[in-house]
């Protein structure tokens, strides 16, 4: 089955850039240091996706005391430091993008300097033009703000665009938004993506060309 759409909204992390996993680990090693123990389940239903300072609140509220005030910095300079070294397109991702001949946007819940650093590190940042971060909008995910804020930049119907992205917070945005979301489930359970309203879910950039009418 492939999706009829005039428009395709990107998340970023973890669905173009290969950093969801090295931010959950960084997080998650932080956090035990802390006396915070998260298993994979837990790591991906309340942290990956959210913004920062909603991780934060989640951990301090399943920690029952404040974190360290500089658990936020000491975060970013280590995920930068990290990132700097090993950031790396997810694979099948350049060959999709050359492909797409509709309007695409990029959404994500990441701050602009993050979203610019890491689109020029792997030298994407032509190709989304069109780009929103949480500092565009009032709310970030799981709110529908960036991805409506997305497609009306595009001047895209809600209804018109897909939405592709990987997160239980970003899977509830874009249906928030009014629109279909392709959920990719390498690393994230496809279970997860569906009870978080994802239409379908696909472990390959080749079955999301499938999904899109793309593949040869």
């Amino acid at each position: 089955m492939s999706y009829s759409y005039k428009a395709i909204l990107f998340d970023c992390d973890g669905v173009i850039v290969d950093t969801e996993n090295i931010s959950n680990e960084i997080m998650r090693s932080m956090l035990q240091q802390q006396g915070l123990h998260i298993d994979d389940k837990l790591l991906h239903e309340r942290f990956t996706g959210f913004t920062n300072k909603e991780n934060l609140k989640t951990a301090e509220a399943l920690l029952g005391k404040a974190l360290p005030e500089s658990f936020d910095t000491d975060y970013r300079t280590l995920f930068h430091a990290t990132i700097d070294e090993h950031l790396e397109p997810i694979k099948g991702v350049r060959e999709l993008l050359s492909k797409i001949t509709v309007p695409i946007a990029m959404a994500t819940n990441a701050r602009r300097k993050e979203m610019n650093f890491k689109l020029n590190k792997i030298q994407l940042e032509e190709r989304f033009s069109v780009r929103f971060c949480v500092e565009d909008v009032a709310n970030g995910k799981p709110a529908p703000d960036l991805y409506l804020k997305a497609a009306a930049a595009l001047n895209i119907a809600p209804e018109d665009c897909l939405v592709i992205e990987d997160s239980v917070a970003g899977i509830t945005a874009g249906k928030a938004a009014g629109m279909r979301v392709l959920a990719f489930s390498e690393t994230l359970d496809a279970q997860l993506q569906r009870n978080a309203g994802a239409d379908a879910c696909f472990k390959t950039m080749q079955e999301l060309e499938t999904l899109l009418g793309l593949s040869e």
